[in-house]
């Protein structure tokens, strides 16, 4: 858990990713303790940002009570970014769009953001580390040709979510996420539950996106009900976002989107008053027609 727990909330309908800036010494938030930072996703039906966003159009309240925003303006600070990849037997015919979908994703990151560093996992099997978080294409591209189905198993996607975010809390990102591509056709063994992936994910002050390939094998166990729940409610709640497929030509394509939206974010700073005690709650809403925002929603309790 981490130090200083805070909750956010959001309207509904609303899509956005925010994440907890924490001051170095002699920073300007340092400085001014009162001054906070989130980072925040707006975009339209096709996915796309707004060309103008201003303070006027936010608006964020801590514990119920109305914070002035200073500033919006398109966010640079770079990411960390860890990549969660279905190396289990489903995903046995995938494997080709998964490269090429992984190195698109790697390489639109890096085009926009050079210095945002990515990780790669694989978890068929037991999660693994194919990659540890890097900027070079070249070690990326190595990890990536490091995939393979593992024949006869089945996918530990909570246990790499776990794994992967208490790495990332370990290395206290400025602009966290987890993006993990999963195919729902395999069975489901991790011990873990939905509740533990939440919590990683919110410790660790990221997000987490999904990349879903929908299954029709009608497994109803528990393992497999966990799932559809940090698919469809962590990533809602951490402020991602999940994407479906039904085919793997569709890969390439969603890791695309989830690159765009990664790189469409935006800065909010906003004002708070000089406490002792941090807010518990954090509720950010969107005032622009036409747009969606997403928050995340810490209860780290």
């Amino acid at each position: 858990m981490a130090p200083f727990p805070w909750k956010q909330s959001v309207a509904l309908g609303v899509l956005a990713a925010a994440t907890w800036t924490t001051a170095t010494p002699g920073s300007a938030a340092q400085r001014d303790l009162r001054n906070q930072t989130i980072h925040i996703g707006v975009y339209d039906n096709k996915g796309l940002p707004p060309a103008t966003l201003t303070p006027s159009h936010l608006t964020v309240r801590e514990d119920g009570v109305a914070r002035e925003v200073l500033t919006v303006a398109p966010a640079t600070t770079p990411m960390q970014v860890a990549v969660l990849v279905d190396t289990s037997q489903a995903s046995q015919g995938s494997i080709p769009d998964l490269r090429d979908g992984l190195r698109a994703f790697a390489t639109a990151i890096w085009a926009r953001s050079p210095e945002s560093q990515l990780a790669l996992y694989a978890f068929g099997e037991r999660p693994s580390l194919e990659a540890d978080y890097t900027t070079s294409a070249i070690a990326w591209s190595r990890g990536v040709d490091r995939l393979f189905a593992a024949s006869g198993s089945g996918s530990y996607f909570i246990e790499a979510v776990v794994e992967a975010s208490n790495a990332l809390a370990k290395r206290k990102p400025a602009r966290g996420a987890v993006v993990a591509y999963v195919d729902e056709n395999g069975p489901e063994f991790s011990n873990r539950r939905h509740a533990q992936a939440f919590d990683a994910v919110a410790s660790a002050r990221a997000s987490l996106w999904t990349i879903s390939r929908q299954g029709f094998s009608g497994d109803m166990s528990t393992e497999t009900r966990e799932r559809a729940m940090v698919v469809g409610d962590v990533t809602m709640r951490s402020g991602g976002r999940n994407f479906t497929l039904f085919a793997p030509s569709g890969i390439k394509a969603r890791f695309t989107e989830v690159s765009e939206q990664l790189l469409a974010q935006f800065a909010v700073t906003y004002g708070r008053p000089e406490s002792l005690i941090p807010p518990d709650k954090l509720e950010v809403r969107l005032t622009l027609d036409g747009y969606k925002l997403s928050a995340p929603r810490w209860t780290n309790k």
